[in-house]
């Protein structure tokens, strides 16, 4: 995507407009209330991973002529909708997907969970990369699992993670490790794994037998001088032990309309995952889902490109900020819309103490890093999916009570 595509999805879409969410549905907006009560109106949350952004027109057209016309019976994914798939999954990643390949699910979580239900038994292990997403670790909490961290290395100096291969080695080698959820691109961390790092993943997992839960969601946000490798374009090698876990609804702001995209390129690995469903009542994707996935992938790519462009110059501000604020570093995301802040030179003496700063002084409400693993204390996970000057309202909230603090 050049610069020039960029520019153009940025004036021909509306990322600017600070839409007025209070009073909606939105969990990020109504859990500030919940938990602060009524005063709480001035705050301002960068937290959960939606946007602060309308979906793209094309989406929401499509959707209004299925809401006049359709008939909202059960549904199955038309030969139309897969060919929306495999051509996204084609031009966007340069993967070429077989239709016979894709379950549907309502979600990604939904869909680990089916597969972690399809290749490990209550008291097996499962190898997870903290600071990482925390319903991983619900997910194997829920199915009776042993977690075993492969906690992610920070590079004090580079100001970047990576995976210790050697701890993941000798977890893998655990007799009862039966599967890895690996997050590509990393959420929290913002770290883009390498055509070299996903290989070595990959090894390791056929080495010892350790089935592969790759979740890609984010696979559609690499920000300049990063590129997003799909698992499944590394070959065939790794096919007997891989699932991996799409959506579009990271991508285009639709998480309320419950679709995602499992892809099983082995036909009983995906065999087991149908099972698997079928067990718990089979996994639904809503009838506005298929309508708004079809859609975004065959005419929204003009409003991805706008949005990406929006989201480097949300990372320049956020640079700026964390350049001339003491005791503040950003780790310089390479991918997804998400930013991990690290705020461990501010002297909090805990991370609630640095929670609560951010939420009564400087009013503005992130998720904690601590969420996400021990390893995330004094961090904060920032969602930069919003109109810039939004951005900057948060910023200079946070700058000023920094100011009046010391």
């Amino acid at each position: 995507m050049t610069q020039a595509e960029q520019d153009r999805g940025q004036h021909r879409y509306d990322f600017s407009t600070i839409l007025e969410r209070h009073g909606s549905t939105s969990i990020k907006w109504h859990e500030i209330e919940a938990e602060m009560g009524p005063d709480s109106r001035d705050v301002i949350p960068l937290s959960v991973a939606d946007m602060e952004f309308k979906p793209a027109p094309e989406i929401v057209d499509a959707l209004v002529e299925a809401a006049t016309h359709d008939v909202f019976g059960y549904d199955y994914a038309t030969d139309d909708y897969f060919a929306a798939l495999t051509g996204w999954m084609s031009r966007r990643h340069g993967y070429d997907i077989d239709p016979t390949w894709v379950s549907l699910s309502d979600g990604v979580m939904p869909a680990i969970n089916t597969a972690l239900r399809a290749v490990t038994h209550p008291g097996d292990k499962v190898i997870i990369q903290r600071p990482v997403y925390y319903p991983f670790t619900f997910a194997a909490e829920h199915n009776g699992l042993t977690i075993l961290d492969n906690e992610l290395v920070l590079d004090e100096a580079a100001g970047r993670y990576g995976i210790d291969f050697d701890d993941l080695e000798a977890k893998a080698a655990d007799p009862r490790c039966t599967a890895l959820i690996l997050c590509n691109p990393h959420n929290p961390v913002g770290r883009v794994w390498t055509t070299d790092e996903l290989h070595r993943i990959g090894d390791i997992c056929l080495e010892h037998g350790v089935y592969l839960l790759c979740d890609e969601i984010h696979a559609d946000f690499a920000h300049p001088g990063h590129a997003v490798t799909m698992f499944g374009t590394l070959g065939e090698r790794y096919r007997s032990i891989l699932f991996e876990f799409t959506a579009p609804t990271k991508t285009f702001n639709l998480a309320g309309l419950l679709c995602s995209n499992a892809i099983i390129p082995d036909p009983e690995l995906k065999r087991r995952f149908d099972v698997a469903a079928e067990n718990i009542g089979g996994l639904t994707v809503s009838h506005f889902g298929l309508v708004a996935c079809q859609a975004a992938y065959n005419h929204a790519g003009a409003w991805l490109d706008g949005l990406l462009g929006v989201l480097e110059r949300n990372v320049a501000v956020l640079r700026e900020f964390a350049a001339r604020t003491e005791g503040v570093r950003l780790i310089e995301p390479e991918g997804t819309y998400l930013a991990w802040l690290d705020c461990r030179g501010l002297g909090f003496e805990t991370p609630e103490a640095l929670r609560d700063f951010m939420r009564d002084e400087a009013r503005v409400w992130f998720d904690e890093g601590s969420l996400f693993g021990r390893s995330g204390d004094y961090f904060e996970r920032v969602n930069l999916a919003c109109p810039t000057a939004l951005l900057e309202r948060v910023l200079d909230n946070v700058g000023r009570a920094l100011a009046a603090r010391r």
